[in-house]
């Protein structure tokens, strides 16, 4: 069997994790390599799957993105599959998750524009609020603004790449941290809890972050398990990040086109992924 790894130009090579699940693989017998997705095709055409992972510029150009997906579904299996991808490439999904009643925070949708921003923050109630694009990753174009802050809703405005949301601003995320709970076929694996750097709100190792193992609890593992039955179809992996409080959570995203998996925390974890692959 061969399984190709789809990187990107930007961050053509495996991330520590990706190498971690690469060795699990090859222990079973499977031949791997990796190529970036705006690349040649070759390498995805020939392989007998693809398999998504640190496609990390795509949100800069969705549409090449989700035409390569179709391109490639007509030649190769891959995971997670093109429907799920689709579906998960931009925010959009939230509003979906939201009438299913997940736990998402209020949101609205808006356009590149501080008046609308503003609107929205008006909607809502509220004072203090994040704003980010309906397409992004690692935090890129997040603002945290304050409705009596006009230059500061210009600005997030203008750091929008079309399209964005308003969502309440939770102050959680800096004292209890984000948790992301890693789903293989479907079941519960591992989880880590990523908190920001002091004065920053955003989780992401690139921005100062760090993360841990934990184990979250029963109720919160089963929430997000359901949350994940809400997606249009299974996943062979998956990603689902909260606000994990006593007895509640707040759903911050779900996962599904190319997650950190984070097996440096749990190897076991790649070794399940490894066989859920390669059957």
């Amino acid at each position: 069997m061969r399984i190709t790894i789809a990187t990107c130009k930007k961050f053509p090579d495996l991330t520590p994790s990706d190498a971690i699940l690469a060795e699990a693989l090859r222990a079973r017998g499977v031949e791997v390599s990796s190529a970036p997705w705006n690349g040649a095709f070759a390498p995805f055409g020939d392989a007998d799957l693809v398999l998504i992972r640190t496609t990390w510029d795509y949100f800069d150009v969705v549409d090449e993105f989700s035409a390569w997906i179709d391109r490639l579904e007509k030649t190769t299996p891959v995971l997670n599959p093109p429907d799920i991808l689709h579906w998960n490439m931009t925010k959009a999904y939230l509003f979906e998750l939201a009438e299913r009643s997940a736990p998402v925070p209020p949101l609205i949708r808006v356009a590149r524009d501080a008046d609308a921003v503003a609107g929205a923050m008006d909607t809502l109630g509220l004072e203090e609020a994040i704003v980010k694009p309906l397409a992004g990753g690692t935090a890129s174009g997040l603002s945290r603004v304050r409705r009596d802050d006009g230059e500061g809703l210009a600005r997030a405005a203008a750091k929008l790449n079309g399209d964005g949301l308003v969502q309440a601003f939770l102050p959680e995320i800096a004292t209890i941290g984000e948790t992301s709970m890693v789903f293989l076929g479907g079941e519960f694996s591992h989880a880590v809890v990523k908190m920001p750097k002091s004065g920053d709100i955003r989780v992401q190792e690139e921005h100062g972050g760090t993360s841990r193992a934990l184990t979250p609890p029963a109720w919160a593992i089963a929430e997000a398990r359901d949350i994940l039955a809400m997606c249009p179809g299974k996943t062979a992996y998956g990603r689902v990040d909260a606000i994990v409080y006593k007895d509640r959570m707040s759903l911050m995203e779900v996962e599904l086109v190319e997650p950190e998996l984070f097996f440096a925390y749990c190897p076991e974890g790649a070794v399940r992924l490894a066989g859920i692959l390669a059957g």
